[in-house]
């Protein structure tokens, strides 16, 4: 994804988060501890999972071969219902998996420092730590399958990996747009799990997955591993975050 004025914005923000932290130590400090446990909370949250955990992974991978092994077939299906109307509709949509989420949580976090909401700021923060990490993991499979999009015409399964001078063409599994899209609908979702917050945010996440298909730019199972992956690093980052409130809140 290419950086926007809004991004750079909202990473400079964030220097001002977290205000009773920072007021002890450096924002820079702060910040790359955050990131740091962040990435260690997504490298061994799988040796903590529960039992809910195993049904989203098993539900996750069989979704995923699923969609693989149909992958020509769901292609062409897309491209045969594809009209003007699917077009504006995927217009729609398309923003909210790339420059959007950055515009709204950079506008949540200057309503929650306006108003005084701690857990806007938060989510503003949580936000942009799950979609640089799910970017950084998308980007990096991205390279290592080097998987041939769509419109290219080599069919669903020509892969060239670890080609280090890809050409747009070959950059397609996981989608980008799915991966940002539902790594900021989990963390929205997480931090407001109020039905009329969550189920909207879900619903343009897949509308965003869904315009990758009728654009012809991503195969059925490039957008699934994308929403995937943004929704776990999502959820596992907001659940770090949820844990140490509740263990400060008891001593406040």
């Amino acid at each position: 994804m290419r950086p926007t004025k809004t991004l750079l914005a909202l990473i400079f923000a964030v220097l001002h988060a977290n205000s009773t932290v920072l007021a002890q130590t450096k924002a820079i400090t702060q910040i790359a501890n955050d990131f740091y446990d962040d990435g260690k909370t997504l490298l061994t949250s799988p040796f903590h999972w529960q039992k809910k955990d195993h049904l989203i992974a098993l539900s996750f991978v069989t979704a995923t071969s699923i969609a693989f092994a149909t992958d020509e077939k769901s292609q062409k299906l897309f491209e045969r219902n594809r009209t003007d109307f699917t077009n504006r509709a995927a217009d729609f949509f398309r923003p909210a998996g790339s420059q959007l989420p950055f515009l709204v949580l950079g506008g949540m976090y200057l309503t929650g420092w306006a108003i005084k909401d701690q857990k806007a700021k938060d989510t503003a923060y949580l936000g942009l730590r799950s979609i640089l990490f799910a970017q950084g993991i998308t980007t990096m499979l991205k390279y290592s399958f080097g998987r041939a999009r769509p419109f290219a015409g080599k069919g669903a399964y020509y892969f060239q990996g670890f080609d280090f001078s890809p050409t747009y063409y070959s950059l397609s599994l996981p989608s980008g747009h799915s991966t940002t899209a539902f790594a900021f609908a989990s963390v929205i979702g997480h931090q407001y799990p109020q039905w009329w917050v969550k189920y909207p945010v879900y619903l343009i996440a897949t509308g965003v997955a869904w315009s990758r298909l009728n654009d012809n730019i991503h195969f059925l199972s490039d957008t699934v591993v994308g929403a995937g992956i943004g929704y776990f690093v999502g959820e596992k980052i907001v659940h770090r975050h949820q844990q140490k409130r509740a263990e400060v809140q008891p001593n406040q």
